[in-house]
């Protein structure tokens, strides 16, 4: 989600620790993501039964820790559309889309609320061989980064309607002029409010509506319908 940006010092990096030690709890499996013309190793949670009956143990509920259609969209998205510069990502989980950005060589900070997300996102750039990425805690309703970035992503992250006007706030802030914003969405239908708030503001909006396989645990030959969300500053 939205984030407090924090440096490297040990106070984050032990939150971040101590958080990775409870990953290996929630049943985590790697499956193997193609995107930007190669393949990324993607450790998540594979069973949300498991999360579930674990989800007492943490302070955030980390529904990002799952890999959602979403996530996958958002891959193949960022793949499409480098070069990004300088790019945030917001509520990060497994982090897929800023790996994919980080590898055609954008500079990527990914957010999140969850320490453990935040945790998962470090052990999937180290595994994948990534290293111009880095991590920081993210409150949408507290934003406290002054960076300003070419591009902001964020993979299903419209799921509480009560967020979008923070949302937007943090869009405001976070992006820089001539900057863009690629969202991605499981074609809620709440989310057409977040799109005309955007609207509202002086957002230019466009929407590239896809249908991708879904994931498992699914009926075979199921698809999923994501809406690809694009905007820009007028």
């Amino acid at each position: 989600m939205a984030h407090r940006a924090m440096p490297a010092n040990a106070s984050f990096n032990d939150a971040l620790a101590a958080a990775d030690g409870r990953l290996d709890l929630l049943g985590l499996e790697t499956v193997t993501v193609r995107a930007a013309g190669r393949d990324f190793e993607i450790t998540a949670v594979g069973d949300q039964d498991r999360l579930l009956a674990a989800a007492s143990a943490l302070e955030v509920f980390p529904f990002g820790l799952l890999v959602w259609e979403s996530g996958v969209v958002m891959a193949d998205v960022v793949g499409e559309a480098s070069p990004l510069g300088d790019v945030l990502e917001l509520g990060a989980g497994a982090g897929l889309g800023g790996l994919v950005a980080a590898a055609l060589g954008a500079n990527v900070l990914q957010t999140d609320h969850s320490a453990e997300a935040l945790a998962l996102c470090r052990r999937n750039a180290e595994a994948n061989g990534i290293a111009a990425i880095k991590q920081a805690f993210g409150d949408w309703t507290d934003w406290r980064d002054a960076g300003r970035y070419d591009c902001v992503i964020g993979a299903d992250i419209l799921y509480e309607p009560a967020l979008y006007g923070d949302i937007v706030r943090v869009l405001e802030r976070a992006v820089a002029p001539g900057g863009r914003v690629i969202l991605t969405d499981p074609a809620r239908s709440h989310a057409a409010q977040f799109i005309e708030d955007l609207r509202s503001q002086g957002w230019v909006v466009e929407i590239d509506a896809r249908r991708v396989p879904a994931l498992p645990p699914c009926q075979p030959f199921e698809t999923v319908h994501v809406d690809v969300i694009r905007a820009t500053r007028i």
